[in-house]
């Protein structure tokens, strides 16, 4: 069963590796996507928004029977001047305001319409409406071109609308900004006043380098579209993604070795490997197993899961861009900032209180200062283990739990409530890697997981690639079922044990040594007599007279050196599982955690 497992479990990491390959793949092709259309960042805005000196290059074009009028008023307004639309009572009655505006630079943009409106109703005014349109061509504008309405239903005081207009925004090219009111009547009165005012259109490229932290909505500290920062900072990312991969492929060699070429029964050391590449598979193949085992019962239940990302061969530098970002940000953000941080805040508290405990004097041979400032390892993450601390690893497990609920919680604004759990379980694996081999390694997880299928988003390959990619993530999170059910099962075993060591086990107490004397009557049957001569009595010269075992021998030097501090004076460790702790009894060890005698 062992040798199956064994098998099983190389055919899953092989697969695995072939989607590192595939992930960076696309990260060696991503700079000459994403430089060159970085060139093309740009933004705008329509012109004359305040209306303060007149209203070019406002036009006016007035439809119905009969017509209603737009002039330009140069008080009044929010402040000063602003556009007046009179809407007498009649059929089909609309005001248009527009002008055009250019748009220029790499796609895709994003867009936002901004204006205040000020309503005052007729006599017989029952609804007030205010529409927005970007449209490609003069003239009244098509319903297909609208990117936005509000309603009003009675007087109102310069209330500020907004509406998006990314829809609308296909490419570069000169569009045609136009506000509409119109008004609902039941009968002859007195016209409608529309006063609008601070009428603006702003376009962009939808990419930035923005820096932001998750609590968990989204706080911006930073936003820039300078071209130079962002290709700047995208070489960073780069950097960072294959640094770190180097990193952990050379510094693990040996544990990878170990775990290929160890016996083909030994499934064990093979699922506990120290190897940071092998525990990012591992947790990578569980977590996507989570993740698509989700999205099929949404499938079953008739529920459509709904996704922010778009992709296409336009937009796609964009998300070459973002999701590399994602990677290493949002590592840096919800492991670093919500459990680094925490961590060693704690750390530092408790090594300062040490400290001041021991008179000023650090731990063993270790200086203060160096003692309290070895807190600050834990911000990179990678020094948790199961011999650790309990309190080490309660903190541990109170971190990691509440980064990863504020991480399911920010996908939902984008994705929705679905994505919330999956996210959640992303954000333990996250964690779990970030603990125990440092956030280098839950930026590999992160990256692998999210540049997977990017080699399609630029069509190389065409159709057969995007097939053989679906078919190799499916049977991936496939092989990925065992390795959910062995860490559930750690991580049972994780909390047992820690409710253990807090709750206290029962204390041993060793019985008395026996007395060092010979027994009463030999145990066993009398000796075979021999039947040779008895050697032959020293000569007297090589007779020495019997030791003192009180008295220490003339230039006697011990070879046995004491454990420094905080270390205890015997070192366990079980062969099977590797645990630290055991019960001795009857001059032998038994593991606290599997039960093997040693």
């Amino acid at each position: 069963m062992r040798s199956l497992l064994t098998i099983l479990w190389t055919i899953a990491i092989a697969g695995f590796l072939v989607v590192v390959a595939l992930d960076f793949a696309g990260l060696v092709l991503a700079p000459g996507v994403v430089v060159p259309n970085a060139q093309g960042i740009s933004r705008g805005a329509s012109a004359n928004p305040s209306l303060d000196l007149g209203d070019a290059p406002w036009t006016f074009l007035g439809t119905g029977t009969p017509a209603p009028t737009g002039t330009w008023v140069g008080s009044g307004g929010n402040p000063d001047g602003h556009l007046e639309t009179t809407l007498p009572n009649g059929t089909n009655v609309v005001g248009y305001w527009s002008q055009s505006l250019e748009v220029s630079g790499s796609t895709p943009f994003t867009g936002e319409a901004d204006l205040d409106v000020d309503v005052t109703n007729g006599s017989s005014t029952t609804l007030v409406r205010v529409l927005v349109y970007l449209s490609p061509a003069p003239g009244v504008p098509s319903a297909s071109t609208l990117i936005g309405f509000a309603n009003y239903t009675g007087r109102t005081a310069w209330e500020p609308t907004t509406f998006e207009g990314d829809p609308a925004l296909a490419g570069p090219g000169t569009y045609r900004l136009t506000v509409a009111v119109t008004a609902v009547t039941t009968g002859p009165g007195t016209p409608t006043v529309v006063r609008i005012d601070n009428v603006r259109f702003r376009w962009t490229t939808d990419a930035a380098v923005v820096l932001y932290l998750f609590l968990p909505a989204p706080i911006i500290l930073f936003v820039s579209q300078d071209v130079s920062l962002f290709t700047a900072y995208f070489a960073l990312l780069v950097v960072v993604v294959a640094g770190s991969a180097v990193f952990h492929a050379v510094r693990d060699r040996k544990e990878i070795a170990a775990a290929l070429l160890a016996p083909l029964e030994a499934i064990g050391p093979r699922l506990r490997t120290k190897s940071a590449w092998l525990t990012i598979a591992q947790v990578w193949l569980a977590f996507t197993a989570f993740q698509v085992a989700v999205i099929f019962l949404m499938y079953l239940s008739n529920i459509e899961p709904t996704s922010p990302i778009d992709i296409t061969p336009e937009n796609a530098w964009v998300f070459f861009f973002d999701l590399l970002n994602a990677s290493v940000y949002e590592e840096l953000a919800f492991r670093v900032l919500l459990m680094g941080v925490p961590m060693a805040v704690g750390s530092l508290i408790v090594r300062v209180m040490e400290v001041n405990r021991a008179g000023g004097t650090g731990r063993g041979t270790t200086t203060p200062g160096r003692h309290i400032l070895g807190s600050l390892r834990y911000l990179v993450g990678g020094r948790v283990s199961r011999g650790a601390t309990r309190e080490t690893l309660l903190a541990s497990w109170a971190v990691l739990l509440a980064s990863a609920v504020v991480f399911g919680a920010a996908h939902m604004p984008g994705w929705g409530w679905w994505k919330v759990v999956p996210s959640f379980i992303a954000g333990l694996a996250f964690g779990y890697l970030f603990l125990r081999h440092g956030v280098t390694a839950a930026i590999l997880a992160h990256f692998v997981n999210d540049y997977l299928s990017s080699l399609t988003w630029i069509g190389v390959g065409g159709d057969a690639l995007a097939i053989f990619i679906g078919l190799l993530f499916l049977a991936v999170a496939i092989a990925g079922l065992g390795f959910f059910a062995w860490y559930l099962i750690v991580a049972w075993r994780h909390l047992k044990d820690l409710a253990a060591r807090f709750l206290g086990r029962p204390h041993l107490v060793r019985p008395a040594a026996a007395p060092a004397v010979p027994p009463a009557a030999y145990p066993l049957p009398p000796p075979i007599p021999d039947a040779r001569p008895p050697y032959p009595p020293a000569p007297p010269a090589s007779a020495a007279s019997p030791r003192d075992p009180m008295v220490v021998p003339p230039g006697y030097a011990p070879t046995y050196v004491p454990p420094p501090y905080g270390y205890p004076p015997v070192r366990f460790q079980c062969p099977s599982c590797g645990w630290v702790e055991a019960r001795f009894e009857g001059g032998r060890f038994t593991c606290l955690r599997c039960g093997r005698v040693a």
